[in-house]
């Protein structure tokens, strides 16, 4: 896979585990951000800003707990998938015993 193949294969998960956890994800078309909210949050405060190059999901400080907990759980996924995929690229190119 191409650097950008698995930035759109990681980006492409992450929208589908978002959806999973309950989130609609408004996309505004510049390129960087893409925001995750849920219907039942009650200020724009709560709602989760991803990062598509770096991967990161940030909160403000001051949003709700499940906001904080739910970002928690998307970095994680990342982190998780990145690993799986640097494993996977590894078996492939005869780098793992």
């Amino acid at each position: 896979m191409t650097k950008t193949e698995i930035k759109k294969h990681i980006n492409k998960s992450v929208y589908a585990f978002v959806e999973a956890l309950g989130y609609q994800i408004s996309d505004d078309n510049d390129g960087s951000y893409v925001t995750f909210s849920k219907t039942n949050f009650k200020s724009y405060d709560d709602m989760i800003d991803y990062h598509r190059s770096s991967h990161h999901a940030d909160v403000l400080k001051w949003a709700c707990d499940e906001s904080k907990t739910d970002a928690g759980k998307i970095n994680e996924f990342v982190s998780v998938l990145k690993q799986d995929i640097k494993f996977k690229q590894a078996i492939m190119e005869g780098d793992v015993e």
